[in-house]
């Protein structure tokens, strides 16, 4: 009966303090909504410059072209096979491309050279090559290894050496990779300092009210209130105050997307939906937020009320 009792006065009390600190609430709740906005826009950032880096690791790769001997065409695409499964054995992606599937890529692509082929009578010139794509050091090592044992049906061997135009094209896109890992490291130490930022907050919060309800606090615990009926109070607060923080959140994201989407569009006749395509994606982050920062700031006003209460 006498807990009922209690419970019923926190909620009364909850409610009144509310309407009586209603101007602390809502500051602390609009200055933490937009810090969840700015953690949302770095989250992106690192997600989709994860995906960028994947991306060029994908494509980072060298061309190797084959040498062309009528009188041994059989034997050199055998070698050209052995040569392929070897590459893959040793987990590179091996893309392979005959003279005719470079010819038709080059007509798709550029179709007046081809046509001055034809008009000149000069027969297929395009090489069969292979794509050899690697994402480490260490493939690109075995890359070297085993395409310099097969140097006898490879043109461009060179092309493996330090400063050869591809070894230059390789360094490039891992500067690039570089950068944008520095990016997404970077973008996890402002998330990190936005979350300890919203926890000081919520903690300035909770240590005023604590301190604004003093006496009324000690009363309650005079009437045999336990330790967690005091601390449910300011959970009940913080659940309140970080409710009010995502919806603000959300209602900055939504007037954001909109306010980019259409100069984008005005701009490149093109919307963010081509860029953030996977809708299942972006709530699955959204919300995945919500519940681990939900848990932090319970977490985090259970223990730091509990603190408090010993002051009592």
């Amino acid at each position: 009966m006498l807990k009922s009792s209690l419970s019923k006065i926190f909620k009364h009390d909850l409610s009144s303090l509310l309407k009586t600190s209603w101007t602390n609430v809502l500051g602390v709740s609009v200055f933490i909504g937009f810090l969840l906005f700015l953690l949302n826009i770095f989250l992106w950032v690192s997600l989709y410059a994860n995906q960028f880096t994947g991306q060029l690791k994908d494509r980072l790769g060298m061309y190797f072209y084959i040498k062309e001997d009528t009188t041994q065409t059989n034997e050199i695409y055998k070698k050209v096979i052995t040569l392929k499964d070897q590459l893959e054995a040793q987990g590179l992606k091996v893309m392979f491309s005959s003279k005719d599937d470079a010819l038709a890529f080059l007509q798709k692509k550029i179709p007046d050279v081809v046509s001055n082929f034809q008009k000149f009578g000069i027969d297929n010139p395009l090489p069969a090559t292979l794509y050899v794509m690697f994402d480490s050091d260490s493939k690109y090592e075995s890359l070297k290894t085993i395409i310099l044992a097969n140097k006898d049906i490879i043109l461009n061997t060179k092309d493996i050496d330090a400063w050869s135009t591809l070894k230059q094209q390789e360094n490039r896109v891992l500067t690039i990779i570089n950068l944008s890992n520095f990016v997404v490291g970077l973008s996890y130490v402002i998330i990190t300092i936005l979350l300890l930022i919203i926890l000081s907050f919520l903690g300035f919060l909770l240590k005023n009210i604590f301190h604004t309800f003093h006496r009324e606090l000690e009363v309650k615990k005079t009437l045999w209130a336990t330790s967690n009926q005091i601390t449910q109070w300011f959970v009940a607060l913080t659940v309140n105050v970080l409710l009010f923080s995502f919806l603000i959140c959300l209602a900055l994201l939504l007037v954001s997307w909109i306010t980019i989407n259409y100069y984008i569009y005005s701009l490149f006749n093109v919307t963010l939906w081509s860029v953030f395509s996977n809708i299942v994606l972006i709530l699955g982050i959204f919300i995945w937020e919500i519940v681990v920062v939900a848990w932090v700031g319970f977490g985090f006003s259970y223990f730091f009320a509990r603190a408090l209460n010993r002051k009592l």
